[in-house]
């Protein structure tokens, strides 16, 4: 069978979420193309060769490509049997107009796809797939090159990045988070030697910097550092970035100083908001104080971090978003923050946690199935217009090529416009805000 794998986005990164399941529908004797429209165009006549389509849908922003991929898809050939797969496949299944998805498999995809490709049509249309699994090298021969994707920039020196996983799924249950509604709990092993295999394939392509995707890098420590130590004796001038929660950072506060000699550049945490009691509210299982100890942890031992933010929930006061902007510039955070950051609001998806809390009922609107999200207002509408305005900033910041500290001094003016709170300082200092290492393509959901 000719099977046809599409990745929409996957953060800049070479998907991974297309080189895994493309090794294992073509170990199971498939001829297998795969096409990342986030770097190559699209081209209607290779659907023409496939006798099944399989899309990519790791993210919230995938999936919503991925849907306009397949109305596009069954429009040229309607009986094509089209999947969609990933963390977000089984979002608006059942309430989408025209729905191209003939089969939508979530969690642990690779079996799963390569049943559905030789499976007869009885079978559920939603699969969530959980079962432990054993992994191939990444079918890395089948993508563009590196030098398509985000690199990592380290003062006025760009490498190629490579983007590997260690793990799916997360041991927490944060409510805001997609992944506990699936996995509830649940966490995946990448066995090592498949890890350190598509590493060295990614050396071998030219990276010298890898980005571990793991939705938490530390939810199994011990796995982790034996993947790091086994890294750093093979590839010992490679260099790595992963995501790590607060309570993490602290918790192993121990093994840092091994990660940053093994060649740990920073590390991505989601602080979300300065406001304990909404922290309490996302179950996110740290306090503001702890984000500013984690920032010392972390630069104790000459690690980055690179916080992520989640300002505007229905409970954000003008004072929380003053007060974020503050944290930023007093923990010399600026040029570690995108300032699209700064702007993003809560997103609410099928089967959210944060549906289940009554604290969310008041501002609860109805499901919008093209939008993948529950509708909401806030409790103060300026709250609405100021996150708009703050978007909008840092669009035209990007746009524009402005040096972060500049965007985020307009986008901290715009917060104190017209309110009671003081002005930041007339100029920031350029020299502690910039240079600090971070990849080329801003984090986006």
């Amino acid at each position: 069978m000719n099977v046809l794998l599409i990745s929409t986005y996957e953060l800049g990164r070479q998907p991974v979420h297309i080189a895994s399941p493309a090794a294992a529908v073509r170990a199971a004797g498939h001829d297998v193309r795969a096409v990342d429209l986030s770097v190559q165009p699209w081209d209607p006549g290779v659907v023409d060769w496939a006798d099944a389509v399989a899309i990519s849908t790791p993210m919230h922003t995938a999936m919503r490509l991925a849907v306009e991929v397949g109305r596009s898809i069954k429009q040229h050939r309607p009986d094509l049997p089209v999947a969609a797969y990933g963390l977000y496949a089984a979002m608006s299944a059942d309430s989408r107009v025209d729905n191209p998805f003939d089969r939508s498999i979530v969690g642990e995809y690779e079996a799963a796809l390569v049943s559905w490709l030789t499976a007869d049509s009885v079978a559920t249309p939603v699969t969530i797939h959980l079962d432990r699994g054993g992994f191939s090298r990444p079918a890395r021969d089948l993508l563009p090159p590196l030098e398509k994707y985000a690199r990592l920039a380290l003062g006025d020196e760009q490498r190629l990045v490579g983007a590997v996983e260690a793990s799916h799924g997360c041991l927490h249950m944060c409510r805001h988070c997609p992944i506990p509604s699936v996995y509830e709990g649940r966490l995946r092993i990448v066995d090592v030697g498949s890890v350190l295999a598509d590493i060295d394939q990614h050396v071998e392509a030219g990276a010298r910097h890898i980005t571990f995707g793991d939705p938490d890098f530390l939810n199994g420590p011990a796995h982790s550092l034996r993947i790091v130590r086994a890294l750093h004796e093979r590839h010992p001038d490679l260099t790595f970035d992963c995501t790590v929660k607060v309570e993490h950072i602290l918790r192993d506060e121990g093994i840092w100083q091994e990660f940053a000699e093994s060649g740990c550049l920073f590390v991505v945490s989601a602080f979300e908001t300065m406001n304990d009691q909404v922290l309490a509210l996302l179950d996110k299982g740290h306090t503001a104080d702890d984000a500013a100890r984690a920032v010392h942890v972390l630069r104790d031992v000459g690690i980055d971090l690179r916080p992520s933010w989640l300002p505007f929930t229905p409970w954000t006061t003008h004072a929380d978003i003053e007060r974020m902007f503050r944290f930023i510039s007093s923990h010399d955070l600026i040029d570690s923050t995108d300032p699209v950051q700064l702007g993003i609001r809560l997103l609410i998806p099928e089967g959210s946690l944060i549906l289940q809390i009554p604290e969310m009922e008041p501002y609860l609107g109805s499901y919008d199935p093209e939008a993948l999200s529950y509708m909401w207002k806030a409790a103060d509408p300026e709250m609405d217009r100021l996150a708009t305005n703050l978007v909008d900033i840092a669009e035209v910041g990007a746009t524009n090529g402005e040096v972060v500290a500049d965007t985020f001094l307009k986008q901290w003016l715009a917060v104190v416009a017209g309110s009671d709170f003081e002005p930041p300082p007339d100029a920031i200092d350029q020299g502690a805000t910039t240079g600090r290492p971070k990849l080329t393509e801003p984090w986006f959901c």
